[in-house]
Formats: structure tokens, C-alpha cells, sequence
């Protein structure tokens, strides 16, 4: 077990990317931190109770880059002790022994599909914890009120920590409430009522600080009306439950180049998923008519299983209370196999196994160059904006920078919001009247440009990649006899340079600004040197109306309206650039994304 942690701490640590959802989850954690209330001071829709527990963390952290993310991975470890140390606790109630329940334990810390979601920063674990702690608390619910009221405060609180758990929570209240399960004998004890008072009164306090915020009308609308139209509208993907069930046994069937590949293959995701089914169907086929806390357990389960194959849109991080709430059943076996039969050294020639595979994965199938990228990117907006200024991007990535867009990540479902009148867009007259100082072009802001033509050719006649992914204040056009003139508004108050000529004219961003300002291509990074004087070009300059003589520079103010008109006789390339870039469209090392989007590939990793 240390082995197999230290390995996913390296891991959480240097060589796996951000993830879009912990850029979400910091940013809203750091906004509570500062004393802004979720739903009315800023728009979400998951539920935010991480996000108040880690505020304190995240007002220690200052980086703009990725490190700040990483220390909230840090934190979260310790709520995972105590998760694990929790579900040590119930299973010994259920009667397992110290070696069965480690051994279980153990072969969750060596699953790949389990750890790469929990060393994330994000409001699954929390509600996986609380979930955990409800079902040790309920152990005692058919005997004591008290107890039950506790379990149903806490179901209740892993609401509050995801809402996603709400199906199942409510079904676990229900279960309790008609089956006794001390007793193993159907029909329910009026003491689990508690549950559901339990449950009211978290709530109800809830509720109290909503309405003392004056931010009830705006959660119950984000939570609730927003979240329900965005599934209703959103188009999920065709057999996603049936991609994640292969997706241990090493089949990637979400459009990688291979389909197959041995060294993804997952032996201690696997050992759970199978020996907790056999668990499963043992306690259901032999336990109905006298139903234990394992068959409770095993009912819930199904329905689990069930909800998150219902789902649209299903993730590796969905799977994560799935397989919390398969512990007990691998314990079982573990135990009724080799307690019969000998064969401890079996399940220890396993455990080693797995443990193995666990260190190969964590560490020589990481994907760091993205994670250096991803920090590179967040600290160029923090270094080339003013602390003042927004930025406009799908995931939020500008750590320390307000957002140009209320809605300031854009998972789909905004879209179909959007489009269907919920949500109001963001025209280019809002981007003309409030300029961002940089655009993020990562994958959700490549759809959301690409839905969004009109928004789309302003930004790029606005805008030039500094770096893929990054584009900053720069105007541009490609001049011809045919369109010989061009006018912009300034995003920017400040110096600028002028770079023309014929060549820059062929340059591909004229034909496909939004293919080759945001993914990596070869030969289009600019170095601007060596282009002729400005001034010496058949071009003719305008400010707000005015003419201007001919000139190498522009001082331009924000809001200003500047027009170019060209009379020559063959193209000619513009760009009008802040005087301190000395270069455009710098690429990423090869293989490298901002998304992170790349399969991970076997590598010894480079610290």
C-alpha cells in the first residue's frame, strides 16, 4: 500500500496533466476563498461544498500555473486517507478481516481507471467520502434514530459535494427504509426515518445560507433548470457505458489510432470488477429472503450501475463510487477463497502483481511534457495580460485573470443552452465593447469558435497566436486588388509594430485562422525580423477616420477604429503587433496539447 501510494503521488505530482474539471474546481474554490458566493457571484452548476471545505487551501497558493492546481491535489490526499480509512471501518463491520479488506484496499490504490480520477482535484471525492461515512453510519440505522438521522446529514452532504450521487443517495434512503437489515428480515424500522429527518435539516441549513445570500432563485436555476435542460438537450454518445467497461482490459474505442493495447491493460481494475460481481451475485442469490447489510449493498450497487449507464456522458471519475462500493464484495472472496482453501500466498503473488503494474503505470506512462505545456501557457497569460484584464477561453485557465464570459468554462451542454435561448451569447459587439486580453483556443473554445462563426472572424481579425493555443491583441488581414482595405477595433491600448509582405501574405492563417491558431503545425512560426519598413509599403493609413503619414509604429488606444488601405498590385500580408513580441505561433514540442489530448505512450519520464 505505501508502495503502490508513493507511486500515484509521483504521478499526481509531475507527470499527469491538468484536467479541464480541476481548472473549474480551483477556480471556484479560490473565488470562495475570496469571499464571492457560488450561483449569484459567479455561474456553476455542480454543487459547491468542496469547494467551501478546500477554500482555506487554495487562499494559501498564489502561482498562476499549474502548481497551484498540483497543491490541491496535495490537500485532497488527506481526505482520501480518511476515505480509505473509513471504508477499512465498514468493512470490518461487516465482519471482514484485516488482510481481506487491505488486500481490497490495495487493489484500488493499483487501479489505473480509480487513481487517475482520485488524484485529480475534484468534487468526486468528497461525495465519494461523506457517501462512504453515510454507509458505515447506517450500519446502525434500524437500531438507533440518532444514528439514522447522522447518516441521512450526511447523505445529505454528499449531495452537496455532487450532485451527480443524488440518484443514489436517494435510493440508499429509500432501501433503508424498507428493509431491516440487523434484523435480516424485510419491512422497514420507523427509527430510519431519522434518515430523512437528518437529510431535512441539512438542508434546511443549507437552505438558510442560500437565502441569506440572496443566491437561493440562482442556485435552484443553475442546479436544477439548467442542469435539467442541459441533459434533456445534450446528444450523448452512442454505447459509452459499453467503451468504459472494455476500456481495463486495454481497448481505447474512442478514436485512438489503436484500438488495442496491451500495456493499457489494467489487472487490478480488472480483479475488482470480477471478483466483486462474483461477490455480488453470491449475497443476491443466497442472502434475499434474509437481507443483510451486503445484500442492501449489492441492491445499491445495481442501481448505481445502472444510473451511470443512463448517463450521456459518462468518464473514468464516474466509475470512482462504483468501485468504492465493490470493496467489500472482493473482500469476501478474498476471504472465503483463500481461508478455505490455503491460498494466501496466491492472493499475495496477486497483490504483487498488480502492485507492479501499478508502478509501471504511475510512472512510465506519463504524460509531463503536456503538464510542462499546459503550466507554460497559464503563466504566459498571467505575464503578457494586466491583472485587470480578462481572458476569454473555454476551461478557465487564466488562474488569476477575471473571465470575459459569465459563462466562463464551456462544457457542451452550454451550447445547446445557448442555442436554445437559456443562456445569452457572447456576440462580438460584447467582445468589441469589453475586449479580453488574451483568447484561449483549447479544445471547448475551438467548438464554441467554430458553432460560432460571426464570433469567430472578429476574434481572428482582432487577435494572433502568440503561441498556439494563446492568441493576444494583434490585427491582421491579407490585403489584395481585389480587397484592398481592412479596419479594425483596437483590444488593446498600446505600441504596436507593423509587419507586412508578399510571403506573410501565403501564410495558412488567412485561409484557416481557427485550424492553425490552435492546434500545432509545422513551418507557420513567425519571427518578426527582417520585414521591410512599413512606411516604404503602398499602404495608406486611417485612425478613428483620420489619415495618418506613413510610419513603421502605431501608438493605438483601446476602442480606437484603424483602417488600412493597400494599392499595390500583388497580395500583401498585414500584421500589426505589439512592439514587444518578437514572435507568432510558437508550437508546442511534437505530440504535445494543451487538452492534454493525446493517448498516454511508454517512456521514461524526464523530471
Amino acid at each position: 500500500m505505501a508502495i503502490a501510494a508513493a507511486a500515484r503521488c509521483v504521478f499526481l505530482t509531475f507527470l499527469h496533466p491538468l484536467n479541464w474539471d480541476e481548472i473549474e474546481f480551483f477556480r471556484a474554490t479560490d473565488w470562495i476563498s475570496r469571499g464571492l458566493v457560488p450561483y449569484r457571484d459567479f455561474w456553476e452548476h455542480h454543487t459547491p461544498l468542496q469547494w467551501f471545505l478546500y477554500a482555506p487551501v487554495a487562499s494559501l497558493t498564489h502561482s498562476p500555473g499549474a502548481a497551484a492546481v498540483i497543491a490541491m491535489r496535495w490537500a485532497q490526499v488527506f481526505l482520501w486517507i480518511a476515505g480509505l480509512w473509513i471504508a477499512s471501518v465498514w468493512m470490518r463491520r461487516l465482519g471482514f478481516s484485516a488482510v481481506a479488506r487491505w488486500s481490497a484496499i490495495l487493489l484500488l490504490l493499483c487501479s489505473s481507471l480509480f487513481m487517475e480520477g482520485a488524484v485529480e482535484y475534484r468534487v468526486d471525492t468528497l461525495g465519494c467520502v461523506l457517501f462512504l461515512l453515510a454507509m458505515l453510519l447506517l450500519l446502525d440505522a434500524d437500531r438507533s434514530f440518532r444514528m439514522a438521522a447522522a447518516a441521512g446529514g450526511v447523505l445529505c452532504l454528499a449531495a452537496f459535494a455532487n450532485l451527480r450521487l443524488g440518484p443514489l443517495i436517494a435510493l440508499t434512503a429509500l432501501t433503508i427504509r424498507i428493509v431491516r437489515p440487523n434484523e435480516r428480515v424485510w419491512g422497514g424500522s420507523s427509527r430510519a426515518n431519522g434518515v430523512f429527518a437528518g437529510a431535512a435539516a441539512v438542508f434546511a441549513a443549507a437552505a438558510v445560507y442560500f437565502v441569506a445570500t440572496h443566491s437561493a432563485a440562482a442556485a435552484f436555476h443553475h442546479l436544477w433548470t439548467e442542469n435539467f435542460y442541459g441533459d434533456r438537450l445534450s446528444e450523448g454518445g452512442t454505447w459509452v457505458f459499453f467503451r468504459w467497461t472494455v476500456w481495463p482490459l486495454g481497448f481505447r474505442l474512442f478514436g485512438q489510432a489503436r484500438a488495442f493495447d496491451l500495456l493499457l491493460f489494467d489487472p487490478a481494475t480488472v480483479a475488482i470488477f470480477a471478483i466483486g460481481a462474483v461477490g455480488m451475485v453470491r449475497v443476491l442469490t443466497t442472502r434475499a429472503r434474509t437481507p443483510d447489510h451486503r445484500f442492501v449493498l449489492a441492491f445499491l450497487q445495481i442501481g448505481n450501475v445502472l444510473f451511470i449507464a443512463a448517463m450521456k456522458f459518462i468518464y473514468g471519475y464516474h466509475f470512482e463510487i462504483v468501485m468504492l462500493l465493490m470493496l467489500p464484495f472482493v473482500a469476501q472472496e478474498i476471504e472465503r477463497w483463500a481461508a478455505a482453501e490455503r491460498r494466501w500466498a496466491a492472493v499475495a503473488a496477486l497483490l504483487c502483481f498488480v502492485s507492479a503494474v501499478n508502478c509501471f503505470a504511475s510512472i512510465f506512462r506519463g504524460q509531463e511534457r503536456d503538464l510542462r505545456y499546459q503550466d507554460q501557457v497559464m503563466r504566459d497569460v498571467d505575464r503578457l495580460t494586466p491583472p485587470d484584464g480578462t481572458v476569454f477561453d473555454g476551461v478557465g485557465w487564466a488562474l488569476r485573470r477575471a473571465p470575459a464570459y459569465r459563462r466562463w468554462f464551456l462544457p457542451v451542454r452550454v451550447a445547446y443552452l445557448e442555442r436554445s435561448g437559456m443562456f445569452e451569447p457572447y456576440s462580438p459587439r460584447q467582445m468589441a465593447g469589453a475586449p479580453p486580453a488574451a483568447v484561449i483556443t483549447d479544445w471547448r473554445m475551438v467548438h464554441w469558435l467554430d458553432i460560432h462563426p460571426d464570433l469567430l472572424a472578429f476574434a481572428t481579425k482582432e487577435y494572433l497566436p502568440f503561441r498556439v493555443n494563446l492568441w493576444l491583441p494583434g490585427l491582421s488581414a491579407r490585403l489584395t486588388p481585389a480587397a484592398p482595405a481592412a479596419e479594425w477595433i483596437v483590444p488593446e491600448s498600446g505600441e504596436y509594430r507593423i509587419d507586412a509582405s508578399e510571403t506573410l501574405s501565403h501564410h495558412p492563417w488567412f485561409a484557416s485562422p481557427l485550424l492553425f491558431g490552435s492546434f500545432p503545425s509545422a513551418h507557420t512560426e513567425i519571427a518578426l525580423r527582417g520585414f521591410p519598413p512599413a512606411s516604404s509599403l503602398p499602404l495608406s493609413w486611417t485612425v478613428d477616420g483620420t489619415p495618418i503619414p506613413p510610419r513603421d509604429t502605431l501608438s493605438l488606444r483601446r476602442h480606437q477604429r484603424v483602417g488600412v488601405r493597400f494599392h499595390g498590385s500583388r497580395p500583401l500580408g498585414v500584421m500589426v503587433v505589439p512592439v514587444s513580441i518578437d514572435a507568432l505561433f510558437q508550437q508546442p514540442p511534437p505530440g504535445v496539447s494543451l487538452d492534454a489530448a493525446g493517448a498516454a505512450v511508454t517512456h521514461v519520464p524526464r523530471f
